[in-house]
């Protein structure tokens, strides 16, 4: 506890017209000097009496990167603070804000960056009414939230089944024709049929997707691991999406395949702490995400697609089933 700058100002003057009056007998500065060193006790003793405030700060719900939730910090004490809470750079840094105790804060936290982002501790200068008297620590109110990476649209299931899947030979069992829309493959285009109409027509197939297993893996070099896990993770929720067990290989650990919400969580978890490097299964993938200097790519067997072509969308789908 000390005084504030303000508040060795007051004592300054207290103490001067107390030396003041009592060496030329001046009497009426004694009036002056008196409130002042009152005010003085009256703002050791309330902040004294408050010390620095207990903290408590709400659950911050895991989310994408792109997102904002809002945090509330709730401040018990009798006196005015200044209140700051320390927080990782990738959900926004630092944030400050004055208050007079008791007090519930509501701040915004961007969810800027994939990870586990932390919060905490806060650091709290309490002073008197007046600002006369300050003093100052450290709370340990402390949390963390893991943030995901975004996820953006393919253009749905169909167009994924369509551009993300490999060639496969039970994919080739004939369905119907059907006309050309946009985002259909040029590959499924049945020229000759085609040839004897205006428009043209695709081969549907009978699709087992709901049967197979898709292996994706991710890689990428330094400084591109945030691209990649963004593009890994909408390939990966694409393909469950589309009826698919996805097993995800990235480089620091390989998730067995699944389906399901809590798979789908599992396969974010993953991407949002991975790091960068190739993983043991790149040589094995159904789907290569790769990011690099020169981009981000998926490639499906000997086909290789620059990413920002197959999404439709960059605008964060919030993928459902995802809880904290």
């Amino acid at each position: 506890m000390r005084p504030t700058l303000r508040g060795v100002g007051v004592l300054v003057v207290a103490v001067g017209a107390t030396v003041v009056g009592g060496q030329f007998g001046q009497p009426g500065l004694a009036a002056i000097a008196a409130p002042l060193l009152v005010a003085l006790v009256g703002a050791t003793v309330q902040v004294y009496l408050s010390g620095l405030p207990d903290i408590e700060r709400s659950t911050l719900r895991r989310g994408f990167a792109g997102e904002n939730r809002t945090l509330e910090l709730t401040a018990e004490g009798s006196a005015i603070a200044r209140v700051t809470d320390r927080r990782a750079d990738g959900i926004g840094g630092d944030v400050t804000a004055r208050c007079s105790l008791p007090a519930t804060l509501s701040f915004e936290v961007p969810y800027e960056r994939r990870g586990e982002q932390y919060l905490g501790p806060v650091e709290a200068k309490v002073t008197d009414s007046l600002g006369l008297v300050v003093t100052s620590g450290t709370v340990d109110a402390t949390d963390e939230v893991l943030v995901f990476p975004p996820v953006y649209r393919l253009g749905g299931p169909d167009a994924f089944v369509r551009t993300l899947t490999p060639d496969a030979e039970e994919r080739e069992t004939f369905d119907r024709l059907r006309e050309y829309t946009p985002g259909d493959s040029l590959r499924d285009i049945h020229w000759k049929s085609s040839a004897k109409r205006d428009d043209l027509l695709v081969t549907e197939f009978d699709d087992d997707s709901e049967d197979r297993e898709l292996v994706v893996a991710a890689r990428a070099t330094a400084g591109h691991g945030d691209a990649m896990a963004a593009a890994a993770a909408t390939v990966a929720v694409g393909a469950l999406q589309s009826g698919f067990a996805v097993e995800l290989a990235t480089p620091d650990e390989t998730v067995p395949a699944g389906f399901g919400e809590r798979h789908q969580t599992r396969l974010l978890e993953a991407l949002a702490g991975t790091g960068e490097g190739e993983s043991d299964r790149d040589g094995a993938a159904d789907v290569l995400v790769s990011a690099t200097d020169d981009g981000v790519t998926v490639a499906v067997g000997d086909r290789t697609e620059p990413f920002d072509e197959l999404t439709v969308s960059r605008e964060n789908p919030l993928v459902s089933g995802v809880g904290a």
